[in-house]
């Protein structure tokens, strides 16, 4: 889900480019001085003759200096950007403005939605004999998205985004009874032991995925700074009037994201890494609209918007994983007393021979509704919005994506999701900077984890190139 702060009251977003030039003038001294007298004597009424004249102080005649000129310059921006009545998603920058965005996430994960609309755990239990291994998989991370955005003509924008992750995940393997309880048990002088079922999990983890066939995972995975998918294109907004508007945004992604090692991939089931990204090229576009509901001069501005996204992950390659060691133990398989059971744990130890397999991402969707009412210089935003991704496509061993498939972790999925923002302008103190909140959650989903306490912090200001 994508939000923007409304930019029409003030013309904050406006007014912010235009702040950031003073730092550079004030510094080039008398140059700046007298072109802010040409520009105001030009628009000065007749100079005023005879008796009748007010007095004027000599301090009034002297040309302004330092903070003055940073003052007078932005209410003269004021002026000049209000009239371009920017608003909604579909807003560009002015021509021959910059703007720079720090973006920050957090979230926290630790359940999943299955393929019946049910949160449960976000790997499915094993199911072994005497009842069910839960890997207990949790965790938190988060991102920090860095993006530069140019305004060429006015209504076409140039953006350049890098955006970096971190995770923090482990695996706490728990025993669950037939009915999904944690197991008991005592200790050995008779007492309850609180963590029988952890330290039960764990016998269970080390003594039947090795027999099983399958390696058994490290525990903890933890990441900080790295790398997604680099991505850049422009945004087009050919048709604004003062009620609608419409806008079109395309760009490529570079293949900068990393692919989570095989042999520790939670999509594979062999570990508790994720990918930071698709891994390889992808393009994408977005179509967005805007609907200004009300507007009452410079204080209230209500604009409904809504956004559709796609993407498209071109075909990769990825590695095999190599730490399918043993042999599957029939006498265990047996003992499962399911015959489906042998289709979900086969033979993979010629994976290490294997080299890699083709992996397609494909299409991604998404949709997003928002009412944004702006009132002064602050910003009040509710959204909603759907994503889907389809199931990827792989090709390569039979069996190596009978046992991916078998995970549920690779198929296709969906997210229903709310979103609250709130957005401040520091102009009032003359300082070019907006700062906007947001929290979301997640109220639907198929096949798809559960990211709670989202929150989202987003820092923006602007700089003047080339005008």
């Amino acid at each position: 889900m994508k939000t923007r702060t409304t930019v029409s009251v003030l013309a904050i977003s406006a007014l912010l480019v235009a702040a950031a030039p003073a730092l550079a003038q004030i510094s080039t001294g008398q140059g700046v001085t007298k072109a802010i007298e040409a520009r105001e004597a030009a628009a000065a009424p007749a100079p005023c003759e005879g008796k009748d004249c007010p007095a004027v102080s000599e301090a009034a005649k002297l040309p302004a200096t330092g903070w003055k000129v940073w003052t007078n310059f932005i209410d003269r921006e004021l002026d000049i950007v209000g009239k371009m009545d920017l608003y909604g998603v579909t807003s560009q920058m002015p021509k021959g403005y910059a703007s720079i965005k720090w973006d920050y996430t957090q979230i926290k994960a630790g359940r999943r939605y299955n393929d019946k609309h049910e949160i449960g755990p976000v790997m499915a239990p094993i199911t072994l004999p005497g009842g069910k291994l839960d890997t207990g998989l949790k965790g938190h991370g988060g991102g920090h998205v860095f993006q530069a955005s140019y305004g060429i003509t006015g209504n076409f924008d140039w953006y350049f985004e890098i955006p970096y992750q971190f995770m923090h995940l482990s695996f706490n393997p728990k025993f669950l009874d037939a009915n999904g309880k944690p197991v008991t048990g005592n200790n050995p002088d008779g007492t309850v032991d609180p963590d029988f079922a952890t330290k039960q999990g764990m016998r269970m983890l080390y003594k039947y995925l090795p027999a099983l066939g399958r390696p058994v995972p490290q525990l903890h995975y933890d990441a900080d700074w790295v790398l997604g998918d680099i991505n850049t294109g422009f945004s087009w907004n050919p048709w604004r009037t003062p009620r609608m508007s419409a806008a079109l945004t395309c760009r490529v992604f570079f293949p900068t994201g990393r692919v989570a090692n095989p042999n520790s991939s939670l999509t594979l089931g062999t570990g508790p890494e994720l990918d930071t990204g698709m891994g390889g090229w992808a393009v994408g576009f977005t179509q967005g609209y805007d609907l200004r509901i009300f507007k009452y001069s410079y204080w209230i501005d209500i604009v409904a918007s809504s956004e559709f996204s796609l993407t498209y992950g071109f075909e990769q390659r990825r590695a095999y994983p190599t730490n399918f060691t043993t042999q599957p133990d029939r006498k265990v398989l047996q003992a499962f007393n399911d015959p489906t059971v042998f289709n979900s744990f086969p033979d993979l130890r010629h994976l290490k021979d294997m080299g890699s397999f083709k992996y397609t991402p494909g299409f991604g969707l998404s949709w997003t509704a928002q009412l944004a009412v702006q009132v002064a210089l602050l910003g009040f935003n509710f959204a909603y919005g759907v994503s889907h991704s389809q199931e990827p496509e792989l090709a390569g061993d039979y069996y190596f994506i009978q046992m991916a498939k078998s995970l549920q972790l690779l198929g296709q999925n969906t997210t229903h999701a709310i979103q609250l923002g709130a957005s401040l302008s520091l102009l009032p103190v003359y300082i070019p900077l907006n700062i906007a909140f947001s929290w979301r959650k997640v109220v639907d989903g198929y096949n798809s984890i559960v990211f709670d306490d989202y929150w989202n912090v987003v820092i923006k200001t602007y700089i003047p190139l080339f005008r």
